[in-house]
């Protein structure tokens, strides 16, 4: 058996800086949007519940995944499984092979690095269609997102602290209006998302990382592109070292049986 996430004192929910391993029960995707848990479909809910799996060692790098067992795990049909491994094929967290079907794949510190090197790439370049387009309304809507984010930080809310930096993110590829672009920033989360509800923040990530919006605020703020950049670079590369040590530190960590 193993150790369950700390609770906030509030709710009941996982700690932001919890660092243990969550309970796989089904859960939405994080988007942010007011609609999202009521369009999760079983191809979504199939793919969450997998790839927490996978973020927790119940499927170790090489292993087969069974679509039949794994459907009966999970008490879902073959075919949302099937789909699911296809998109987790896609994210790069399962490999799939004719006569032998989906495995999963090594989940490195390359890997992690990768991820955040894509992300970093797409914000670049959405950042520079956000300043063509920035509006005060825009900005405020931005700044708005930055309070909503603070108050999940401060209730020790490791989900609402999520969605709500994936929501402020998201916003500035709405904005810079790059649907591609944001479809594959999306998949990259998805990933990152597994795995911080396992390993939380540490609490100095968390005091930086509202500091670092508002500074990405600024930047765009006085249409300095080269500004924006280097916040996002250091955005993300604290993000990618924290996410690195609490992986290393878990494992460091005894296991409760």
């Amino acid at each position: 058996m193993t150790t369950r996430p700390a609770k906030s004192r509030e709710g009941g929910r996982p700690r932001a800086v919890a660092g243990t391993v969550a309970t796989l029960t089904p859960v939405p995707r994080i988007n942010g949007g007011a609609d999202d848990e009521a369009s999760v479909t079983s191809v979504d809910q199939a793919t969450n519940l997998i790839r927490q799996a996978i973020v927790q060692g119940r499927y170790g790098p090489g292993e087969r995944i069974k679509i039949s067992e794994t459907a009966e795990q999970f008490g879902v049909s073959a075919m949302p499984v099937r789909e699911a491994l296809r998109k987790l094929e896609g994210e790069g967290i399962v490999s799939i092979t004719p006569n032998r079907g989906a495995t999963v794949r090594p989940f490195d510190e390359k890997f992690i690095e990768d991820i955040y090197e894509v992300r970093t790439t797409l914000e670049i370049m959405i950042l520079r269609r956000c300043i063509e387009v920035l509006t005060l309304a825009k900005l405020k809507r931005l700044e708005g997102l930055i309070a909503d984010h603070r108050t999940a930080v401060e209730a020790d809310d490791i989900e609402g602290t999520l969605r709500t930096a994936r929501t402020f993110h998201t916003a500035l590829f709405e904005m810079g209006g790059n649907r591609e672009a944001e479809r594959l920033f999306q998949r990259g989360w998805d990933t990152i998302l597994a795995l911080r509800l396992r390993f939380g923040y540490s609490k100095e990530r968390l005091d930086h990382m509202e500091a670092e919006f508002r500074q990405l605020i600024d930047a765009l703020r006085r249409r300095r592109f080269c500004d924006a950049e280097a916040v996002i670079r250091m955005h993300n590369r604290a993000g990618m070292e924290d996410l690195l040590q609490r992986i290393e530190q878990a494992k460091l960590s005894p296991r409760v049986d």
